[in-house]
């Protein structure tokens, strides 16, 4: 039963403490993002250490490729976009390193005002953090 308890306690404590963290090799070939998408995604986003943040969009005037906040074009010749939902990283590079996320097409419910001691959980990350050495 002990063990058992502790079990559940590790995997609620690694659950707890974000999203899906990786480290890989530059040069590396073919990584697929494992983003766990809703299989409705509008945009994909990326925000690096410095707290800079790109869009890749999927539709409007700039579909398939990153965009910073300033609305500027980035090279994004090394990605590839996989329907219904994936990015593809053709040659990974420590310029590639990133906390990748997704934007579902569904807006957010706002639930309104609750009653006293009534709350929402949080869903569970979905993005990853993208460490390249």
């Amino acid at each position: 039963m002990k063990t058992i308890l502790l079990l559940l306690s590790l995997t609620s404590l690694s659950l707890a403490f974000g999203g899906l963290g990786i480290a890989l090799p530059a040069g590396e070939k073919d990584f697929h993002l494992p983003i766990r998408t809703d299989k409705d995604v509008k945009a994909f986003t990326r925000e690096f250490a410095n707290g800079k943040k790109e869009t890749w969009s999927l539709t409007g005037p700039n579909k398939g490729g990153w965009v910073d906040e300033k609305g500027k074009k980035v090279d994004s010749s090394n990605f590839v976009f996989k329907a219904p939902d994936s990015l593809t990283i053709k040659k990974l590079s420590k310029a590639d390193s990133a906390y990748y996320d997704y934007v579902s097409i569904h807006e957010p419910v706002n639930p309104g005002t609750l009653p006293p001691g009534v709350h929402i959980d949080p869903g569970m990350p979905s993005g990853i953090d993208l460490t390249v050495n």
